[in-house]
């Protein structure tokens, strides 16, 4: 009885990964899943990777193209999203997104912020804390790259802003490499930086 869950199990993984490859047949997903692919060219060497999750059609577009290229080539990878606990039903959104991915055999593990929250600043203390808690996370899990959403028109609004602060050519640039480090532990990757807006909204409205 034991093995033949088991097996039923594995058809229905096997039917749900099926359906997942079975998207990339789409001319337009394809060449999108081909540029999101080519980005990641020396992340073949690695075996253990990590992906930062939020809610929005860039991020859930992040998560089906890191799943496809898991899948395609044979990798570990793990999904994490922070609950930051800053607005009430933060954690009901979270455990929304974490439901949609389910349906893609992606387990997504809601990390939350807890403590005491900033008065001023928190946009930034936030995006801070997102790292850290992901970050203290990857250490655990031994994963050395972590694969962010930030796509084709981040990089207009980041340039205008940083400009606008006057943030020195140095800061805009780190924004617009396809991989940085965080803490000279963990290289992060921003595989959809020549995707643009709504390629992804296309493909999250198409996938999900």
């Amino acid at each position: 009885k034991k093995h033949n869950m088991k097996k039923k199990s594995l058809n229905v993984k096997k039917k749900i990964l099926n359906n997942l490859l079975y998207h990339l047949r789409d001319k337009k997903i394809n060449n999108i899943y081909k540029k999101f692919s080519k980005n990641l060219s020396e992340v073949k060497n690695s075996n253990n990777f990590a992906v930062a999750v939020s809610g929005g059609p860039d991020s859930l577009s992040l998560s089906f193209l890191s799943k496809c290229f898991a899948v395609k080539n044979n990798k570990k990878i793990k999904f994490f999203i922070v609950d930051h606990k800053l607005r009430k039903n933060s954690l009901d959104e979270a455990r929304l997104v974490k439901k949609k991915l389910l349906d893609f055999d992606i387990n997504c593990k809601i990390l939350s912020w807890v403590g005491k929250k900033p008065k001023t600043g928190i946009q930034s203390k936030a995006r801070n804390k997102r790292y850290e808690l992901i970050f203290n996370e990857c250490k655990k899990n031994k994963i050395d790259s972590l694969f962010t959403g930030h796509h084709f028109d981040d990089l207009y609004e980041n340039f205008y802003l940083r400009i606008l602060r006057g943030s020195g050519l140095k800061g805009i640039s780190s924004f617009t490499n396809v991989k940085s480090e965080y803490n000279n532990k963990l290289n992060i990757y921003r595989p959809l930086i020549n995707i643009n807006k709504n390629e992804l909204i296309f493909l999250s409205k198409t996938i999900f």
